[in-house]
């Protein structure tokens, strides 16, 4: 489990923030071994905060960026969404907020983490709008970034988990509103995903989730808003992310699978390495995992890895580190 992880513990149930609570010392000391390790990786990196990418609906987006310093060839870069959701979090304001950064900081590779829209601004598509233009504003400003425009990662957790599969399997020509004016032409096509503790079938984790419906005494029916005191409350919250929209009809149950990594299987997707914890209160039921064999047998190759005992946190289990590792080495050849 890493700070940034926990950082938005507000948009998760009590149960878990009072976890937290108990585990301040382990927290304390998790911030002290991160400290130490990033002067242990002899790193040198910059930071740059509050980058703007895109401006849409007259609201600008922005991202931070880590760049190691001195690299004389341009770098391999791996671009970080946060989770919370898809409600709250925020983008990370230092390379160890990001899930990952020893070993990405190791083999010298530029950090990205981004912000986009949330909770009734956002929503799908336009979160995964958001996130492409991201790309594509990266990509762009390669030379700036001293980064390769070719080797272009991304990675995430939870809500940043879907939406890091989604960037990384979804067509070129996905119908999210596309390219906001600046970044017309530029690809949003990345090397690799990364992702952990993702949803990724949401017609499953509607029908997961307890009902939201509320019938006073007058007969008259109305929803209400997510619980935190409700394990798996998944139904207001797409009620608000589908704009009202409900999976009661075939249509509709379309647009669902739509925008969520089940309906976006393909023998062709870049490399993906999908990580489950096996008792994740949040996401139940390793989602994952049933996206990875689904993948498998529409003849792609990816990577899946279940933390024994693991909640929703980031990954982790002896042989773990080398998996990522390998996934790291083999995408961005760094």
């Amino acid at each position: 489990m890493h700070p940034h992880f926990w950082g938005y513990t507000k948009n998760y149930p009590e149960h878990i923030n009072a976890y937290m609570k108990s585990t301040l010392f382990k927290f304390l000391t998790i911030n002290l071994f991160v400290a130490v390790s990033v002067a242990a990786l002899g790193a040198d990196y910059k930071s740059e905060l509050n980058i703007p990418y895109c401006t849409v609906d007259g609201k600008t987006q922005t991202l931070s960026a880590f760049l190691p310093v001195g690299a004389s060839n341009p770098v391999p870069a791996i671009v970080e969404i946060h989770g919370g959701w898809f409600y709250g979090g925020d983008a990370a304001s230092q390379p160890e907020g990001v899930g990952g950064w020893q070993v990405f900081m190791r083999h010298g590779i530029a950090i990205f983490s981004i912000r986009y829209r949330l909770n009734t601004e956002g929503g799908f598509p336009e979160n995964i709008r958001d996130c492409r233009n991201a790309i594509r504003f990266i990509r762009k400003n390669a030379q700036r970034f001293n980064i390769d425009p070719n080797r272009i990662d991304v990675t995430g957790g939870s809500a940043g988990g879907h939406l890091s599969l989604m960037v990384a399997m979804v067509p070129e020509d996905f119908d999210d509103g596309g390219p906001t004016p600046g970044l017309e032409g530029i690809s949003a096509k990345v090397s690799g995903s990364f992702s952990y503790i993702p949803p990724t079938d949401f017609i499953r984790f509607w029908n997961e989730g307890p009902s939201d419906v509320v019938t006073n005494s007058a007969g008259q029916v109305s929803f209400r808003g997510p619980d935190d005191k409700i394990p798996n409350d998944a139904r207001p919250h797409f009620r608000v992310l589908f704009h009202g929209v409900v999976p009661d009809s075939a249509a509709h149950e379309a647009l669902y699978t739509e925008m969520c990594p089940i309906g976006q299987v393909r023998k062709d997707v870049p490399p993906l390495l999908i990580c489950d914890g096996e008792k994740d209160p949040i996401v139940p039921g390793l989602e994952g995992k049933e996206l990875y064999e689904k993948l498998k047998a529409a003849g792609a190759n990816p990577t899946y890895w279940m933390t024994s005992n693991g909640g929703h946190a980031f990954p982790g289990g002896q042989g773990f580190d080398k998996v990522l590792d390998d996934f790291v080495v083999q995408t961005l050849n760094p």
